[in-house]
């Protein structure tokens, strides 16, 4: 069931058309009567043979009516459904999504635990009245209950993809912010968590399981396999180069505290404290189920780093939304947005102070090409580089990214991203077929960056007006339109998040050092060489060098790509792509 269909669509476009069609969506709204239904769908369910109840939104400050609407009610509507199902025709099974703070398992499922909800926020306590709700009715008419109660959901267990901010999302937020010197609970308390592809592909071998008794299945790792909340608060800490904590508080303490007025100037919701716990959970029933079909939910620790840069880009874009076609993938070390065509691969590499999503007005226009826009390391959704050189790592994870594709490319790259491409085909020039420089920075820049820790704490205190002055006078923009308003707000957004903010400043200072620029342009083969430059950018000139390769012009400043975005697509096409 989906409440529209427009959203409904593009999903379900990604699978492959012979599985497009096994899918039937039906209209229709939880929180209404008969689930917002028309008589004709209503009547179609009639004949499924098991029901997956997986709605309701997370969101732990919902009030009392909008929770009872969001969760009791829907269960209420789908208990009589399923009862009038199983008269007709034996319901397989019903699979409901709960969470794991349920205080209703097997043995006490049937009893009145009105005690334990006493004091739960409305979220939670309508959340598991519904769970008992649905144990009680589906127990009398003997309709097998399968209760799947996923722990903190987390993002895709490859790229880290997050799109809710809430869980740990409210977490990510606070660290990044300084606000966690001290660690709820310590050693002492841990945050079960869970992939959100591994809760999907859980419940896809529950509906292949046949002959299922009603049970109910923890989704996470035993606490020995977890991390404490000390290490949970220091790995994201190091991941968004912020402040490690220095203590540890009580998370009761610390709930009352967030109770106050303190929570709501903070943005911490005191609710949030509720998942963090100091109790271990069954995982016999789960295991199971993962040895009958060989699929595990673990946590895959090398993905947390993901999941959190993912969560911080999305804190400082929270209405950021790729673009239709383009999905979101992990190659190697690093994110990318990739959109899939018939032909060679084109690489897109982003400059400083700029992420995939910048170039993507370019890769739209390119439609019909293979296109992939790159977070270099530290930048965008991509973690922070793990070896002692910035530049090194991004060359080591775009030459691995282009290994994996196991084709030659066309390679461009924006300013910073130009220099990585060029030392990219010096490494695998047979896996080349074109580089593309566009404003590439080639020699020293100002050395009023060479101290990153000075360049750090400037941006971090930068204003807009600073940033527009300085693109002004560095003839970066042609003109002060709409192009540049987009870049500096993007930019101010970028630089919220400390990470990113290190490792542009990092850049800027590896960019002041001539040792950076170790480049071999008179062993470059001229027939796949192609550069692009704005005209009007006075602090960057071509070394001598570079001019024998073939070299257009455009009337731009150094942003050229970002403010005349389908002029330098509709350059790709007649010059790259002809």
């Amino acid at each position: 069931m989906a409440r529209d269909l427009s959203r409904f669509y593009p999903v379900i476009e990604q699978l492959p058309s012979s599985l497009q069609q096994t899918i039937k969506p039906i209209v229709g709204d939880l929180s209404l009567p008969r689930l917002g239904m028309s008589s004709a769908d209503y009547e179609l369910l009639t004949d499924v043979d098991i029901i997956i109840h997986a709605g309701g939104p997370m969101n732990i400050r919902l009030n009392a009516a909008e929770a009872e609407r969001a969760f009791l009610l829907p269960s209420k509507e789908l208990a009589e459904l399923a009862v009038q199902i199983h008269r007709n025709r034996r319901l397989k099974q019903f699979i409901h999504i709960v969470g794991y703070m349920s205080p209703y398992n097997e043995e006490n499922g049937l009893t009145d635990q009105d005690a334990a909800l006493r004091h739960a926020p409305p979220y939670e306590r309508s959340k598991f009245h519904a769970d008992a709700y649905l144990r009680k009715v589906l127990h009398k008419h003997e309709i097998p209950l399968s209760t799947v109660n996923p722990s903190t959901v987390i993002g895709d267990s490859v790229t880290g993809k997050t799109e809710q901010l809430g869980g740990l999302g409210i977490l990510v937020d606070a660290v990044r912010r300084n606000l966690m010197p001290l660690v709820p609970g310590g050693d002492k308390h841990w945050l079960p968590m869970v992939h959100l592809d591994h809760v999907a592909s859980f419940v896809a071998n529950l509906v292949r399981t046949d002959d299922v008794a009603s049970n109910t299945y923890y989704l996470l790792d035993p606490r020995s396999d977890s991390p404490t909340m000390s290490a949970l608060i220091n790995t994201i800490a190091t991941e968004l180069r912020t402040m490690r904590p220095i203590g540890s508080v009580p998370p009761a303490l610390l709930k009352t505290a967030l109770g106050a007025a303190i929570g709501e100037r903070l943005g911490i919701p005191s609710e949030s404290m509720n998942f963090i716990v100091n109790r271990d959970f069954s995982v016999s029933s789960k295991t199971t189920i993962e040895d009958m079909h060989g699929k595990r939910t673990s946590l895959i620790k090398d993905t947390f780093p993901f999941v959190i840069a993912d969560l911080d880009f999305r804190l400082s874009h929270p209405a950021f939304t790729a673009s239709e076609g383009f999905m979101q993938k992990r190659r190697s070390k690093i994110i990318t947005l990739e959109r899939t065509c018939e032909g060679p691969p084109l690489v897109l590499l982003h400059g400083t102070f700029s992420s995939a999503d910048r170039l993507m007005p370019i890769a739209e226009r390119l439609n019909g090409h293979r296109s992939i826009l790159v977070d270099l390391p530290g930048f965008g959704r991509s973690p922070i580089p793990r070896g002692s050189s910035l530049i090194e790592d991004c060359v080591e994870a775009v030459t691995e990214l282009i290994l994996e594709l196991e084709e030659p490319v066309m390679l461009a790259g924006h300013s910073f991203g130009g220099l990585i491409a060029a030392m990219v085909m010096e490494r695998i020039e047979p896996r080349i077929r074109k580089l593309v420089l566009l404003q590439p920075v080639l020699h020293p820049v100002s050395t009023k960056y060479r101290y990153a820790t000075i360049t750090d704490k400037i941006l971090k205190c930068i204003n807009p007006y600073s940033i527009e002055s300085e693109l002004r006078k560095g003839g970066d923009f042609s003109n002060g339109g709409e192009g540049m308003e987009r870049y500096v707000e993007a930019m101010i957004r970028d630089l919220k998040s400390s990470r990113i903010r290190h490792t542009n400043a990092w850049a800027m200072s590896l960019l002041t050092q001539t040792s950076s620029f170790r480049l071999r342009p008179e062993i470059w083969n001229p027939d796949k060489v192609r550069l692009l430059r704005g005209e009007r950018d006075d602090a960057f000139r071509l070394p001598a060098p570079f001019r024998r390769f073939d070299i257009d012009s455009l009337p731009y400043g150094h942003q050229f790509p970002i403010e005349a975005p389908l002029l330098v697509a509709d350059w790709f096409k007649s010059s790259i792509f002809s």
